[in-house]
């Protein structure tokens, strides 16, 4: 192998080495950012949800302290209805004042199907019971305001008679929003959820109604009234879509960033959003994926896109609250500064284990590069670039270790002190690199040249015999002869060698240093028979 490659080896095994430490850095650390990133999405989506149950809890709270009222209305409503009354012929009035001409409930008829309708004795029954139930309201009659809260519809609560088929409540655009949309087209379609056979535990409950003609829509909470064991109508609050978003806004936590809607259980849209709005619109797909997570669990977040999406079932109403936050204002939390800060860490540490890479590696490839430079001075002549005596016989060694099967050429340059001493060594310098040149020109790829000292050189011939190198001798010879050096001054300087060459077939028992003495012997041999020849054996005389 190359004493070069010996040397690029371990550079790019060390490298390799330092490329894979800082991967498995670089992997190891993002490894753990990102399971800080996890900690810190968890924290938002606990986050998310704590401020989702918040806003859930008020309106919940909010939906019981309803029923309650109706339940408290109920109970005295009851009460009342238990005092005695003269019989009579009732006649169901347009409104109920109390002594004073104040608190006037409105009536309004309700139109009930036909099969509702009581004749007969069952008729004079139902007329005592209706006017228990007038009686009653009249009693309770101060007690509407009072169970409606203030700064939303006071004409919220009412009582809907069922067999005087009339309702009653504090105004008549309350009546006429809640005929139109209860709007009962079958038997006991308007109190089918307060039925005793479908609620046969007399529970409050609450339904969502269109008011017919228009967008709008009343969500009603309401508690079933029995009296004697009869189911004789029902005490009801009702909240139009402006009073439920008005009680949504009032619910959100302060400052808070994220975007509210309330839906109804089949996740059709109650109210207008509500909060920090971010124009989020949710798709229908997008609403049927949180509604296959609702089947599963009633709370939970799910993310679209840059867009998080948290949700919730308020049980009292058995609406869905969904809140939605884009990733911008994500950023203006605490867990979004977090997770900003966080990213800006794993970039900046990164940025440094670049930078670290980049130097340490610039670090071993200049040291790689000094080691090469410092291999090269230790096995090269500087002046000529050819081996040196140690470079020399490193790389015979490398090509031929057996050493068997080749040739050498001693060479060595005629008269090279008188260049040195006439021209300067600044010529003489010259002289060897362009010799040096001259016999690179005229040997093979595969064969070795190495300046032994001074004018001095050595050719290594691979495979090669005798004959075949006093052939290479004898071209080395005719390439210095015929190629003068031009010096500065413009005098063209004539070079010549004396050359000796000895080839391992002729003494398979030589090594390679007895061989070498041998070549040297007869160049030895070609300088005392007047230079510039070559001499390849010990009598006869071989030239140009």
């Amino acid at each position: 192998m190359p004493a070069a490659n010996r040397l690029r080896l371990p550079l790019v095994k060390t490298l390799r080495v330092i490329h894979m430490c800082f991967i498995f850095v670089f992997l190891l650390t993002t490894f753990l950012f990102w399971q800080q990133g996890e900690l810190f999405n968890h924290g938002y989506r606990t986050s998310q949800l704590s401020h989702l149950e918040s806003v859930i809890a008020r309106l919940e709270s909010r939906a019981k302290y309803k029923i309650d009222n109706l339940r408290y209305l109920q109970r005295i409503f009851i009460e009342a209805m238990d005092d005695p009354l003269f019989p009579g012929r009732v006649r169901i009035p347009t409104e109920i004042t109390d002594e004073k001409g104040n608190a006037s409930l409105l009536i309004s008829n309700l139109p009930l199907p036909e099969s509702h309708t009581m004749t007969g004795e069952q008729g004079d029954e139902n007329a005592m019971q209706i006017k228990h139930e007038l009686y009653a309201l009249r009693k309770i009659q101060d007690l509407f305001p009072l169970a409606s809260d203030a700064g939303e519809m006071r004409e919220d609560i009412y009582y809907i008679s069922r067999k005087g088929e009339f309702i009653a409540s504090l105004s008549d655009e309350i009546n006429t929003q809640l005929i139109r949309s209860y709007n009962p087209r079958r038997k006991e379609g308007t109190f089918i959820m307060a039925s005793p056979m479908l609620n046969p535990q007399r529970k409050a409950f609450w339904t969502r109604q269109n008011i017919a003609g228009t967008n709008d829509t009343l969500v009603n909470g309401a508690v079933p009234v029995d009296f004697r064991g009869e189911w004789v109508g029902l005490l009801g609050v009702a909240i139009s879509d402006e009073s439920i978003k008005k009680l949504l806004n009032d619910s959100l936590p302060e400052d808070t960033q994220s975007d509210y809607q309330l839906f109804d259980d089949r996740l059709n849209v109650l109210t207008a959003s509500a909060g920090a709005l971010n124009k989020v619109h949710l798709t229908p797909e997008q609403l049927r994926l949180i509604g296959r997570q609702l089947e599963h669990s009633r709370r939970g977040t799910i993310r679209f896109g840059q867009v998080y999406a948290t949700f919730g079932v308020v049980g009292a109403t058995q609406s869905v609250l969904i809140s939605t936050q884009t990733l911008r204002q994500g950023l203006h939390e605490d867990f979004g500064r977090f997770s900003l800060l966080l990213l800006v860490m794993w970039v900046t540490f990164v940025l440094l284990l670049w930078a670290s890479h980049r130097v340490i590696c610039r670090l071993v490839r200049n040291m790689g590069g000094l080691q090469r430079e410092m291999h090269w001075h230790a096995y090269h002549d500087e002046l000529t670039g050819a081996l040196n005596r140690r470079g020399f016989f490193e790389k015979t060694a490398q090509q031929n270790p057996q050493y068997k099967n080749y040739a050498l050429v001693q060479i060595d340059l005629d008269y090279f002190k008188r260049v040195n001493d006439r021209y300067g060594h600044q010529a003489g310098d010259n002289v060897l690199q362009h010799a040096t040149q001259c016999i690179q020109r005229a040997i093979r790829g595969k064969d070795v040249l190495g300046r032994l000292g001074g004018e001095e050189f050595c050719v290594f011939l691979p495979d090669t015999q005798l004959d075949a190198g006093e052939a290479v001798a004898l071209r080395i010879k005719k390439h210095l002869e015929f190629s003068p050096l031009t010096l500065s001054n413009g005098m063209q300087l004539t070079i010549t060698a004396s050359l000796g060459v000895a080839a391992h077939g002729e003494h398979d028992d030589f090594t390679l240093e007895q061989i070498q003495s041998l070549a040297d012997a007869r160049l030895y041999r070609a300088k005392q028979r007047g230079r510039n020849q070559v001499c390849a054996d010990g009598e006869d005389e071989s030239q140009a």
